[in-house]
């Protein structure tokens, strides 16, 4: 066996014994510190980048934290100098009880030759010394690698970005499965956080845990703010402050990731037990039950505490107040299952457990997927924050009022009968064509931003055709006043005039709209076809989604109504009223007869005044069928035939088919059945 190979399993041996004296201990401390930092070694270091030893300096005595591990990049990371890590952390072993320094490297590759980045833990020389290159684009290398010198891993910032592989999608290996001991759920130099892959790993069968890293590599160790705001942290439940205690606690699951800001708010998650088994643990239940204990503290009140069950809310309680100890259970624990907990603030930061396994008899059967109201998602606490903040795994439906018009991530936006609500990111939005009535199924996680209540969404299903919503008729006054009532949904202005330019094509701009009864804010996106346009002159109708954009509590105002597209502008001189002469009073897409029909069916409609007009026929998933009339109309009552054929002169098949009419913001879809 080689030296490096002994001396790792020592390591890992002595860990392993104090797991055994340490198992069923009560009083674990909680210690705070970052398992992803950056040295002058690696080769994308940024001005500031400290030597190692500096690195771990300010770490304990200007961040104040109580561990940290620097993990430079292999690629371009000499073996002298990461001996010089290894000696830096070194120092911290026997001389010094208030701090632990952890040599680390971060192997793998991004883009589409890579799986990924990993962390791993105390190697003894530098990864490509002791394996071949393929560490570090063979994924299956990788893992070999660790088992064959028993090292602690964990999966970083995972993500499918610039085509990596994403360690093989999460899939599940068991050989490995001693070594990958954690996964970013958040990650400091990235906009996002990453509890769908967390929650991914989970499902696929990992057994690992939750660590929030900063991933620095300029000249912040261990207090560097993340693009959210926030400082990212990992705390740990260890017995003691000493390197073996740290990587046991580790080892054994038992950290979690939260965020920070201000920067003294750490959260202390001082015990998550079920039936006084520690996080982390795996155990045999013999009777169906379970009971938990959650206890944690901070300086800002928790909102919220989220117990769930194979990845979906099962209990949720709210303790409004810096301390608490919820006790709880679970009466049909059935089957293999991890339960986790997820804690939310009233400033909205977030804390995610690591699991706990429980196998009791029985067969596990997942719950039918319900969805909730979206009206159910705008309740507020006092501070105008979501009372649902953070619940993940959450489902709605409704039909998509707006997607790419807003840029490639959006947000789109998503409205049922009881209300809408944005859903950001380029999964929702990609799957938006603006043209068509889709109905949707989105399932993720609510957050909020500047106000805004929205759904990170995890899985997105586009289910059919349906009409568009009907616009809401608000005045500019109600939406300055009371957007809130609004917020989300599509909404009619009726008489406004326009104070302000147009901006040039990409920017944005905030103009003011009245119609009499008090000015409000519309906001035009620098994505849509608006900017670079002049602004209508005169009284006009605007149709729109309401946003919201206010970054102080308690989030109460800065409502704003965003147009789509040109579309959604029209002269309100130019709308026809009713007359005695018949004139019609609105653009109007009627029922098409017969519906069921074979040899051919007629399709209604009416124009109120002069307006170019589309008629299009599509199939159930969206393909266009064929073009029944584009041309410019005058004011009138119209029908238009079609026999059941396509684009090209051929029938179509028997099934479900949809008109869709088109003239200028208006739009109107029906359903017909052609049977053959």
């Amino acid at each position: 066996m080689k030296l490096a190979q002994l001396a790792a399993r020592k390591f890992i041996i002595i860990v392993s014994l104090a797991l055994a004296a340490t198992v069923n201990a009560q009083n674990y401390q909680v210690y705070f510190g970052d398992l992803h930092q950056h040295s002058i070694f690696s080769w994308d270091a940024q001005s500031g980048a400290k030597t190692p030893a500096a690195a771990y300096a300010y770490a304990k005595n200007v961040a104040k934290i109580d561990f940290m591990a620097i993990t430079d990049h292999t690629n371009g990371l000499s073996e002298s100098n990461y001996q010089l890590v290894r000696a830096a952390s070194q120092l911290y072993d026997n001389q010094d009880s208030q701090f632990v320094a952890i040599a680390g490297q971060e192997l793998g590759s991004l883009g589409s030759s890579g799986y990924g980045h990993m962390n791993i833990f105390e190697p003894l020389m530098r990864a490509d010394n002791i394996s071949d290159n393929d560490t570090r684009y063979n994924l299956q290398s990788a893992y070999q690698f660790l088992i064959d010198n028993e090292l602690l891993a964990q999966f970083n910032h995972p993500t499918t970005e610039n085509g990596n592989s994403n360690f093989n999608d999460l899939a599940y290996f068991q050989p490995v499965d001693l070594q990958i001991k954690a996964l970013e759920v958040i990650n400091g130099r990235r906009s996002s956080d990453y509890e769908y892959y967390y929650l991914l790993a989970l499902k696929n069968g990992w057994h690992l845990g939750a660590v929030g890293d900063q991933d620095n590599h300029a000249s912040r160790y261990g207090d560097n703010i993340s693009t959210a705001g926030d400082i990212y942290l990992t705390g740990i439940l260890a017995d003691s402050l000493t390197k073996t205690h740290i990587l046991e606690a580790y080892q054994n699951h038992r950290t979690f990731a939260f965020e920070a800001s201000p920067a003294s708010d750490r959260m202390y998650l001082t015990e998550f037990t079920a039936d006084d088994h520690w996080m982390g643990e795996q155990f045999e239940n013999d009777d169906n039950a379970v009971k938990f204990t959650v206890s944690a503290h901070a300086e800002s009140p928790f909102l919220s505490a989220q117990l769930y069950k194979n990845g979906l809310l099962i209990r949720r309680f709210e303790p409004r107040s810096t301390d608490f100890t919820w006790d709880t259970s679970d009466s049909a624990s059935f089957g293999e299952s991890y339960y986790f907990v997820k804690l939310v603030q009233e400033d909205g930061d977030f804390l995610w457990s690591s699991p706990i396994w429980i196998n009791s008899p029985g067969q596990y059967t997942a719950p039918e997927v319900e969805a909730v109201a979206i009206a159910d998602l705008h309740e507020n606490i006092a501070n105008g924050l979501p009372r649902r903040l953070g619940e993940t795994n959450v489902t709605v439906r409704g039909v998509a009022t707006a997607g790419p018009q807003f840029g490639s991530s959006g947000p789109g936006y998503i409205q049922d009968d009881t209300g809408g609500i944005a859903v950001f990111g380029s999964l929702f939005v990609g799957k938006v064509i603006p043209a068509f009535a889709f109905e949707f199924e989105v399932t993720g996680t609510i957050n909020t931003f500047n106000g805004l209540s929205q759904i990170i969404p995890y899985s997105v299903t586009r289910l059919g055709l349906k009409p568009f919503p009907a616009p809401l008729q608000a005045s500019t006054g109600q939406l300055a006043q009371d957007g809130e009532q609004f917020e989300g949904q599509l909404v009619t202005i009726v008489g406004a005039t326009i104070t302000g330019r147009f901006p040039p094509t990409g920017a944005n701009a905030n103009l003011s709209i009245d119609d009499g009864s008090g000015s409000c804010v519309m906001r035009i996106d620098g994505d849509t076809d608006i900017a670079g346009t002049a602004a209508l002159q005169g009284v006009v109708n605007i149709t729109g989604i309401v946003t919201q954009f206010d970054g102080t509590a308690p989030y109460n105002s800065g409502y704003q109504l965003m147009p789509r597209s040109l579309d959604d502008f029209t002269v309100a001189s130019a709308v026809a009223t009713e007359t005695e002469s018949g004139v019609p009073e609105h653009f109007e897409l009627q029922q098409n007869y017969p519906n069921p029909f074979n040899a051919g069916t007629v399709i209604p409609f009416s124009v109120p005044h002069k307006a170019h007009v589309t008629l299009e026929i599509y199939t159930i998933d969206g393909q266009q069928v064929t073009t029944l009339l584009d041309q410019e109309l005058a004011t009138g009552s119209y029908e238009e035939h079609w026999g059941g054929m396509d684009g090209n002169g051929k029938a179509v098949a028997s099934g479900v088919y949809f008109t869709k009419m088109q003239a200028g913001s208006f739009t109107a879809v029906r359903k017909m059945i052609y049977m053959r």
